[in-house]
């Protein structure tokens, strides 16, 4: 008996330093992760309107209809002109999560849309539907009328691309409110 007892506290004392070591570790690169992040998302937020910049934008991360939107950015260019909204919307299924930013110009049409995570277990078919069906200019009801049947989606990414139609038409809807439908 005294031989379990020596040999658990052993295993407890080693799960013990161990957790320490994780604990330590992550607080050292937790700040490095949340920075590069953060240059990332900037990176893809230039991405949908070339002259993007953060620091004349306004981020929003509460008050919005559905909990699908994590974030909104009202992007502004370097003079503090209005370029749009970018929002950042996710959401999952059973293939996996999906987070994206979604670029709205002032004329209420699409500017652009970019993954963050791309979470589908079929992360390549996912990829190419939103790169090949989501243009520039795109209406509200543009993005409705996709034909989400197309024969290069299939299996799991049919249950995607239905996912990021659902996403962006969220933006679009919160735009809306945001705006009063004007174009």
């Amino acid at each position: 008996m005294k031989k379990y007892a020596i040999t658990a506290s052993i295993l407890t004392l080693i799960a013990g330093v161990c957790a320490a070591l994780i604990a330590s570790i992550n607080l050292l690169t937790a700040p490095i992760i949340t920075k590069n992040n953060d240059k990332k998302k900037e990176e893809l937020c230039a991405q949908i309107f070339e002259t993007f910049d953060l620091s004349h934008s306004t981020v929003v991360s509460e008050g919005f209809a559905s909990d699908s939107i994590q974030e909104m950015i009202k992007a502004n260019d370097q003079d503090g002109t209005g370029l749009g909204f970018i929002f950042t919307v996710s959401g999952s299924n059973a293939y996996g999560q999906i987070v994206l930013l979604v670029g709205i110009n002032l004329e209420n049409k699409l500017e652009g849309v970019r993954f963050i995570t791309n979470g589908q277990s079929f992360s390549s078919e996912t990829e190419k539907h939103l790169n090949t069906q989501y243009n520039k200019d795109m209406s509200y009801n543009d993005v409705l009328d996709l034909d989400l049947s197309n024969s290069d989606v299939t299996a799991g990414a049919t249950y995607a691309s239905k996912l990021i139609r659902e996403l962006i038409t969220t933006v679009f809807t919160e735009v809306e409110k945001l705006t009063g439908g004007a174009e």
